[in-house]
């Protein structure tokens, strides 16, 4: 009887062990599981778009383009920016306008700041030949239009690449032309002479 009660005591012991330790073990291992899983968080809403701005998108646009001149000769604005309009993109001496409406920057869509003297590169060209209000509210409207589009790739290696070919192409064209005229306006001259003599076409030395 001594050696079954001693026996019943020791696995009360070892179950009472086992108990405590599980109940140390199982909640260390929940918070483990809680930590390694990644928190979902709540999916962003897209952005609204902006209003709408007053003026003509389509005027606009082609005011950005040159497609349309300034009323007072100003420069088209693809002349230094880009925003996914033009063959080429536009230029790269300012940044890309594609989602000027949709940020703080909108702010600066004002004639009071294109035109301002104190500008270091619009100031000087946009404060003799001023921006009217209603040319700005149509490149407000066509800024509006492309808020929501992201920038497109610049395509300046594209430029570069047909600059390059275009004045590879002037170069052969006028090595052939002006081939020709000199050797008919050289013709039976001292030049022509030596043009035969040393190292010319059918000449000998």
């Amino acid at each position: 009887m001594g050696s079954i009660r001693w026996s019943l005591k020791k696995v009360f012991q070892v179950l009472l062990l086992a108990a405590i330790l599980t109940g140390l073990i199982l909640p260390a291992v929940a918070m483990a599981q809680v930590a390694e899983t990644p928190q979902t968080q709540p999916a962003a809403e897209p952005a609204a778009a902006p209003a709408p701005a007053a003026g003509d998108s389509n005027i606009g646009r082609a005011l950005f383009t040159g497609e349309k001149r300034f009323v007072n000769g100003g420069p088209a604005c693809i002349s230094c920016h880009s925003a996914g309009e033009g063959a080429l993109d536009g230029g790269i001496l300012g940044p890309n306008l594609t989602q000027v409406f949709a940020g703080p920057k909108r702010a600066l869509l004002m004639t009071g700041w294109v035109n301002s003297p104190g500008l270091p590169v619009m100031g000087p060209v946009f404060s003799a030949r001023n921006v009217t209000e209603e040319e700005m509210e149509h490149l407000r409207a066509f800024f509006s239009s492309i808020a929501t589009k992201q920038p497109a790739p610049s395509k300046t290696g594209t430029f570069v690449g047909i600059s390059a070919a275009g004045f590879v192409s002037i170069l052969i064209f006028f090595s052939i032309v002006w081939s020709g005229r000199y050797r008919k306006r050289n013709k039976g001259t001292a030049h022509d002479a030596l043009w035969r003599n040393y190292g010319g076409k059918g000449g000998q030395r």
